[in-house]
């Protein structure tokens, strides 16, 4: 059984250039970065870089959080003039500087006030909305069964449930026997979407055994963006160095594109471990790439290693 491949939502990760990149390596649906509805009502110049969106990335969602009724309905008001396929209500980030403010993940300590305000972002949007979730705060308090029914009820589409709880961060086994319960209730009805440590084809299949009608794939396609391809095929050898390097070069090209190339400088700085990853000696390489100053440093530098290796 095969089932589509989501790119999961990012922050300062899924910008357009690496969105294109996946999109061209199989993903079948991508999210935008989160962007945090204050910040997108107050016109903030980063947070609608954050949602700009092209045709050729669709089917393609805008992923948005907040606790505040008002904030959420300004910033879809926003959202809706994009025209995106989805707006993706983020009810999971664990991280303290979201979850700590009462957002994301702190939002499965109160589901009444959770359902509140996606109730109220459905009402100001006619595009479909969903939501990406956690099983629940602790293991004392795993909902998700329950969170998904009164979602369903006041009409989401479809909940991408990342299956750690907010506890687990990102350590510990992700608990996918939740998701096999979820498609198990013949009283859900609407898509679940499983996300949570998939790297391969193997977690990939086994992932899909529960049911899901879709997989979400997030950290492991850092510096690895051939993993949506991979899965499809049941690839399972690794890239030669000249295929990183190339793709660390045409993904430079896509920053600075974008941007300028002081960004793609920056941005680069956030991929350069994972896509070199396990190629030997290669630690001094990336020494050299995180305090080049301009893309033709990098290139030369890249080049050599090339040359040498």
């Amino acid at each position: 059984m095969s089932v589509p491949l989501y790119l999961a939502p990012m922050d300062d990760v899924t910008d357009v250039p690496f969105r294109k990149i996946c999109k061209e390596q199989g993903a079948d649906f991508v999210y935008t970065e989160f962007v945090a509805a204050e910040s997108l009502t107050h016109n903030a110049k980063k947070s609608w870089q954050k949602i700009k969106i092209n045709d050729y990335e669709r089917p393609i969602g805008i992923q948005v959080y907040g606790k505040d009724p008002s904030s959420l309905q300004q910033a879809v008001s926003i959202i809706n003039s994009l025209s995106p396929d989805e707006i993706n209500i983020n009810c999971g980030c664990p991280v303290k500087k979201i979850a700590g403010k009462g957002r994301g993940a702190a939002l499965l300590k109160d589901l009444d006030l959770l359902v509140s305000l996606v109730r109220e972002t459905i009402e100001a949007t006619n595009l479909p909305v969903t939501v990406k979730t956690r099983l629940g705060w602790d293991d004392e308090s795993i909902i998700i069964e329950d969170l998904v029914l009164r979602l369903q009820e006041v009409g989401v589409k479809k909940v991408i449930v990342h299956a750690r709880t907010r506890a687990q961060m990102y350590g510990g086994s992700v608990r996918i026997e939740h998701l096999r319960r979820l498609k198990s209730n013949a009283n859900i009805k609407i898509p679940i979407i499983g996300n949570g440590d998939v790297t391969d084809r193997e977690s990939y299949e086994s992932m899909v055994s529960t049911g899901v009608d879709g997989v979400m794939i997030g950290r492991a396609a850092i510096g690895n963006p051939w993993i949506f391809n991979d899965i499809k095929h049941g690839l399972q050898h690794d890239r030669t160095i000249e295929e990183r390097i190339n793709m660390i070069k045409y993904h430079l090209s896509l920053c600075k594109d974008y941007i300028n190339e002081h960004y793609a400088v920056m941005m680069l700085k956030k991929h350069y471990s994972n896509y070199l990853k396990h190629i030997p000696k290669s630690k001094d390489l990336r020494l050299q790439l995180y305090t080049s100053p301009s893309i033709a440093a990098i290139t030369t530098a890249l080049d050599r290693f090339l040359l040498t290796n």
